[in-house]
């Protein structure tokens, strides 16, 4: 699990993200392909499949701390 820079639109209810910043490389995501949460203990993680027109790559938002992370590219 990486930690990464995501720039997301908020539009409340929906998080949107738009690219993702990784070893100081952007990568703009095309496509959002799948969506999902889980809780763990007392909070909700949400789950994002995306893809740059090239690769595809699963990221995880915690949204108590507003942490980004890249799980799978």
């Amino acid at each position: 699990m990486e930690k990464i820079k995501v720039l997301v639109n908020f539009d409340h209810p929906k998080v949107k993200p738009i690219a993702f910043e990784r070893n100081s490389r952007t990568y703009k995501i095309s496509d959002i392909n799948l969506v999902y949460h889980e809780r763990e203990g007392s909070q909700t993680v949400f789950y994002f499949y995306v893809c740059d027109n090239a690769n595809s790559y699963k990221l995880r938002f915690e949204p108590e701390t507003l942490e980004w992370f890249l799980l799978e590219n």
